[in-house]
């Protein structure tokens, strides 16, 4: 292939490097962050551990859960959180 030929092929493949790099995301989010499956959404995990524990303590309150049940499930929690920070 002649010079000329090649030469739209290579600026063509560095546009496309260049704009791959600038389309990556910035890692700036940390392991203990969840991110909703729908939306993509980012949300710190202490946001999540309290809509999870007010959820579990208000099912309670309401009587949805019996509270011998509500204590099984958050030690179970507690109990599953700790070894996986191991």
């Amino acid at each position: 292939m002649p010079e000329t030929a090649t030469a739209p092929v290579k600026a063509r493949a560095a546009a496309t490097k260049a704009s791959a790099a600038k389309e990556q995301p910035e890692e700036t989010q940390t392991s203990s962050d969840y991110t909703l499956p729908i939306v993509h959404v980012r949300v710190p995990a202490k946001a999540v551990n309290a809509g999870f524990w007010g959820g579990l303590v208000g099912a309670v309150a309401l009587g949805v859960v019996d509270p011998p049940l509500g204590v099984l499930v958050g030690a179970g929690v507690l109990i599953a959180r700790h070894q996986s920070s191991k």
